[in-house]
């Protein structure tokens, strides 16, 4: 056993379970702002304190089985809403990517209309959105004024003659 006493695991319990909890709400709120990246290195660390949170749980029933105090079953409590916050935010991360991926084979139409009207291929423009969303960590709006603005100022004309 890892815990010496109830007390010890129900701590655990508490702890754990509330860590899980809040690094699942932080996960969501990154996912909700199309940063995946962090969003799942935060899903990553809620699904590891709510592993945690679950074998206190475990342990804190073997020691005290059916006679938990009120202190005791609500921290038993916090390690089941933990793991379960942690699996939502696991989910709702999952589904912001795959909308996300979904989303990154059509431009945003504002984009597609400027690459139109300037004769500039999608798929650069793509690549471009691809490239700050995924490795610079911007979210879709920040990539999207980037790139106006980018078409703006010439840039993009400028990038095009350089063959």
């Amino acid at each position: 056993m890892m815990y010496g006493s109830r007390r010890e695991a129900a701590a655990a319990c508490e702890y754990e379970g509330t860590a899980a909890s809040h690094f699942s709400k932080v996960a969501i709120q990154y996912a909700h702002r199309g940063l995946y990246r962090k969003a799942w290195d935060l899903v990553d660390t809620a699904q590891t304190a709510a592993k945690c949170a679950m074998q206190a749980h475990e342990e804190l029933w073997a020691l005290a089985g059916e006679k938990l105090t009120e202190a005791e079953f609500k921290a038993f409590e916090k390690a089941e809403i933990g793991l379960r916050d942690a699996s939502n935010a696991a989910r709702v991360a999952a589904e912001a990517v795959r909308k996300q991926n979904a989303a990154q084979h059509e431009l945003p139409p504002e984009l597609e209309a400027l690459c139109k009207e300037s004769g500039v291929r999608s798929e650069g423009i793509k690549a471009l959105m691809r490239y700050y969303t995924d490795k610079c960590d911007w979210t879709e709006q920040q990539a999207i004024e980037h790139i106006k603005a980018m078409f703006a100022d010439s840039t993009i004309a400028a990038l095009m003659n350089l063959k």
